[in-house]
């Protein structure tokens, strides 16, 4: 399976820019190849940007909007789009919600944030998701995280326990902590023996993102990796890779949770 990771440099709070900046990438990943992505992966808050002082006016009834012009993309092209948030409006308020859209442009999974970052008053604008999205894609089954979900552990055993081969992290993450975005992604790769596959933003402003989207393979290896530039990686992925690398070392099998 082809995976394309869009890292954007998104404009806060300007949406019809931003939908204009992800349909000339998607064009030109779709272009770039002669053969298609499956699958393309789009960072944290695409569409609006971290603007939360601003998401009570951008923010779309359940998500709605971005999965309708997602939707078109998805049925023109005939490719998948997972993970990539944005602001939804829920009758408890304002989610940040991840996306899956098929490829005839059906809405197809969900996932809201479960981990709101408490440094940056997310809780004051945003309300959490309280459930985990494991959702299969053709021949793979992904999980959905999104940036701050990253720093808990458990919770990214929670999906490869559920069956995830695969985990994806859309992202707004600081270039100051830029080495624990590195760190982390290496370390839930191989602690679950599955792909990680993260996009981020990479806007620089008074506020600069880290880039450094990347792909990472079950064993940690680096599968494709961008800097600071606005732009796609490409990474192949197979599931029977992640078998062969839980039966080498049988992490899964070995797990003691009658005393953790």
């Amino acid at each position: 399976m082809r995976i394309t990771l869009i890292q954007q440099s998104i404009i806060p709070g300007d949406k019809q820019a931003n939908y204009a900046r992800v349909e000339a990438l998607v064009s030109e990943a779709v272009a770039q190849s002669e053969v298609a992505p499956d699958v393309i992966v789009l960072p944290e808050l695409w569409s609006t940007g971290y603007a939360l002082a601003e998401l009570d006016s951008l923010a779309s009834a359940e998500g709605k909007e971005e999965a309708d012009f997602l939707g078109e993309l998805a049925a023109k092209y005939g490719i998948w789009f997972a993970g990539g948030s944005v602001a939804a409006k829920i009758d408890r308020g304002i989610t940040n919600r991840a996306q899956i859209v098929d490829r005839n442009g059906r809405l197809a999974a969900t996932y809201d944030k479960t981990h709101l970052v408490p440094m940056l008053d997310e809780d004051k604008y945003l309300v959490a998701g309280d459930r985990c999205c494991v959702y299969p894609i053709e021949n793979i089954t992904f999980g959905l995280a999104v940036c701050y979900d990253l720093r808990f552990c458990e919770f990214l055993r929670k999906l490869a326990l559920k069956g995830a081969q695969a985990l994806i992290i859309s992202a707004e993450w600081p270039l100051v902590r830029l080495n624990h975005w590195e760190a982390l992604l290496k370390a839930r790769a191989i602690e679950n023996q599955c792909y990680v596959l993260a996009a981020n933003n990479t806007a620089m402003g008074s506020a600069p993102f880290a880039g450094h989207s990347q792909a990472l393979a079950p064993d940690g290896s680096t599968l494709c990796r961008l800097g600071f530039q606005e732009g796609l990686a490409v990474a192949e992925i197979d599931p029977d890779t992640v078998t062969q690398i839980r039966q080498a070392v049988p992490v899964f099998r070995d797990r003691r949770p009658e005393i953790y």
